[in-house]
This record gives C-alpha cells, structure tokens and sequence, in this order.
C-alpha cells in the first residue's frame, strides 16, 4: 500500500480527471492523500470513498488559523466530508505573495507522498509542483495541455489516464 498525493485547483473541480484518478488509488490498495479541501480534493477525495470494497484511507492536510482556546483550528470548508483521517497542521493556505521558500502544509503534502499527481490549479499547485520537483518526488501533471502553462518544463503532464496509471504503478515498483 502506498500513499499516493493528488494536488489541484481548490476551487474546480477537473471531475473528468480527478474522479476516475481516485477511484483507481481505491481500486489498488493505495491511501490517498490531499490538502482536505474543495475542488480536485473533494472530487479526488468522493470517488475513492465512494469505491466499493476500497482498503486504503483517504488522508487530509489541512491549514489551519489562530484559535484562543484550542491553539489551531481548520480553516472553514476543512475537512471535505470525505476525508478518513485528517492531519492539522499549523500552516494557514500559502498565498500568491508568500515568499516560494515560506513553510506551507505543502510541504507535509509532497514530503509524504510517495508519488503525486498534480491536477491543474493555481499558485499552491505550482507551489506544489516546484516542491516535489525540488525534492525528487515523482510527480505527473495530469488534465489539459493548456492548463500547465507555466509549470517548470520539468513537469511531464499527460491528458491519457492510462499514462497517469502506468506512471504510479512503475514508479511505485521501483520505491
């Protein structure tokens, strides 16, 4: 079993990609993990709940905000209702301005992961991206051509499911 990250855009959610990708984490064994929240978490995070059969948690990360009483608290939205085990961490959303080395619950997303794959999204997708890249993650952008403009050239990105399937499953094989 191994924990397989799915990062994207918070706010779409790219259904036509991030659905069958988290039924086939569900369908393998795997544990999924993302950021908790909406769009590609929640589509990604449905699906592999929704599996039957399925053997794997699906796992959130979390940002998080001040609380006077219990020190942190999730932001509000978090968890998606589809989350098995959630992670709090004491990161709030990396922003646009936020300096590319500022601590985020990125970090606990790529370093955990054993392999990723980016769905398109925005500037914490990018952030994400440069991370796992940076650390030696394997990684896959998966959806559109046009929606990975501006990645690193580094990205391979594919359209083709079975592209994104046979990546996880090689990488995965020699981890």
């Amino acid at each position: 079993m191994a924990i397989i990250g799915v990062m994207g855009s918070g706010k779409d959610e790219w259904d036509a990609f991030a659905t069958p990708l988290g039924i086939w984490i569900a369908e393998n064994g795997h544990d999924l993990l993302t950021g908790g929240g909406n769009g590609v978490m929640l589509a990604a995070a449905r699906a592999f709940f929704g599996t039957p059969g399925r053997r794997g948690r699906s796992i959130g990360v979390l940002p998080s905000e001040p609380d006077p009483v219990r020190g942190f608290v999730p932001l509000p939205g978090y968890p998606n209702p589809f989350i098995d085990l959630t992670i709090l961490t004491p990161f709030q959303r990396k922003g646009p301005d936020d300096p590319p080395d500022a601590l985020s619950r990125n970090h606990v997303n790529i370093l955990t992961a054993q392999v990723i794959v980016a769905l398109p999204g925005r500037h914490g997708t990018l952030d994400e991206v440069r991370l796992a890249l940076a650390f030696g993650k394997p990684i896959i952008g998966f959806g559109p051509d046009l929606e990975f403009r501006g990645v690193p050239a580094e990205l391979r990105t594919t359209g083709d499911f079975a592209a994104v399937a046979a990546f996880i499953t090689d990488r995965l094989s020699h981890s």
